[in-house]
């Protein structure tokens, strides 16, 4: 009896494993300077995003799941006007701002609770590395990186149960800035 259950649990063991090293989809975008790799195709998109100082274009990459931990994964890409920003961001003070800003921003837009904050790095530049607690039991996690005045996005939305899975580890280890230098 317990040679049974031991071998069903190795076999849904090796079937996670391979589903979770499954092929996934690499999308690497010249003009936005970036890679990222998804579990099946993304909808490419863009969208006028109103701001204090204008619009701004938002380039995204969405999917959305049915069969997966995470429910939405989306990156995106934003570069601002050099009018918003005369000085370029070249402070670490003013990078920050900008940071915290967009981590601000998502919380209030989204109405949710800000429930951590990692100040990271990527490639030399700064970024944050946050979780938001939405209503109805759902978690947001981003990773935000500013390159000079480009913000760049990598996002995913799961349950509260589903927290830090292997998906969406995966899915952000796999963003990479190209043609970009610290």
């Amino acid at each position: 009896m317990k040679r049974s259950v031991l071998l069903l649990l190795f076999v849904f063991n090796v079937q996670a494993i391979f589903a979770q090293n499954s092929d996934w989809i690499k999308i690497k975008d010249n003009d936005a300077a970036y890679i990222i790799n998804f579990p099946s195709q993304p909808e490419k998109a863009d969208q006028d995003v109103p701001t204090d100082k204008g619009t701004v274009k938002m380039y995204t990459y969405t999917l959305q799941t049915t069969d997966d931990t995470n429910i939405i994964y989306m990156s995106s890409f934003t570069e601002y006007p050099n009018s918003f920003f005369p000085n370029k961001l070249e402070s670490a003070e003013m990078q920050n701002e900008v940071l915290d800003n967009s981590v601000n921003g998502a919380v209030t837009n989204t109405k949710g609770t800000l429930a951590s904050e990692k100040k990271i790095f990527l490639n030399g530049y700064r970024g944050r590395m946050i979780k938001i607690s939405i209503e109805g039991g759902f978690i947001i996690q981003m990773k935000v990186i500013l390159v000079g005045i480009k913000l760049y996005l990598a996002q995913v939305i799961y349950t509260e149960e589903n927290e830090d899975n292997l998906n969406s580890k995966r899915f952000f280890d796999s963003l990479e800035l190209i043609n970009v230098k610290p």
